[in-house]
């Protein structure tokens, strides 16, 4: 998984896809919608108390916006929050760049729905605030062309038991084993670049290219 998501549901939604969520009544006030987050900036997260909560991408290194899934346990950095401090990110959908010899194509990704979703990761304290960290795992199915990554998106029938302190280490390594067929597919669709530019953060992000953009892979690749 790349460094960027969009989270831009509002209260309505959010509340039909995790209704065990306690969300204030003010939310779509108080949370603005935001379609370009990147690490460093702030976004709600979901404790063990299932409010949402501000907290900062990142746990105040240099890359670390995410955590690789198979090896948070045993890293010093993560091990606390991986057993003490799981937390999840609500999100509209996510980005990952395709490698092209024109630059990167953009790909945005969502529930083949289009309904939120909710990152599996890992929250601290930093610098007198919160902080979290996305766990990621080996991309599989219809994903694995795009970027050899993923980010584990953790179902809502199996949120609060994600969010359980309590859980065992072999039951949370399970709950973050790559997808099987039977787990949550995704679509995805190319959309501007304009979403390489973290200034950019608006729904004009998400159009599809423009025939100048496209226009500059096809000559690359002459049948």
């Amino acid at each position: 998984m790349c460094g960027r998501f969009s989270f831009f549901a509002r209260r309505a939604d959010i509340a039909a896809a995790f209704p065990f969520l306690l969300l204030a009544s003010d939310f779509d006030s108080s949370v603005p919608a935001r379609y370009n987050i990147a690490p460093t900036q702030r976004t709600p997260i979901v404790r063990g108390d299932l409010h949402l909560t501000f907290a900062r991408w990142g746990f105040g290194l240099p890359h670390t916006f995410n955590a690789r899934a198979e090896s948070a346990a045993d890293r010093p950095l993560y091990r606390r929050s991986y057993f003490e401090r799981p937390a999840l990110v609500p999100a509209s959908g996510w980005f990952e760049w395709e490698p092209t010899p024109s630059g990167k194509r953009p790909f945005y990704i969502t529930a083949v729905d289009r309904a939120p979703i909710l990152f599996a990761a890992l929250w601290d304290i930093r610098d007198a605030s919160p902080c979290f960290s996305i766990l990621t795992r080996s991309s599989r199915f219809e994903l694995r062309s795009i970027h050899h990554r993923e980010p584990v998106v953790i179902e809502g029938g199996d949120a609060l038991r994600w969010l359980d302190a309590r859980l065992s280490a072999e039951e949370r390594a399970s709950m973050l084993a790559p997808r099987t067929e039977h787990a949550l597919h995704f679509a995805s669709r190319e959309v501007t670049r304009s979403v390489n530019d973290i200034g950019n953060d608006g729904p004009d992000i998400l159009a599809t290219p423009t025939s100048a953009e496209a226009a500059r892979d096809i000559a690359l690749f002459p049948l």
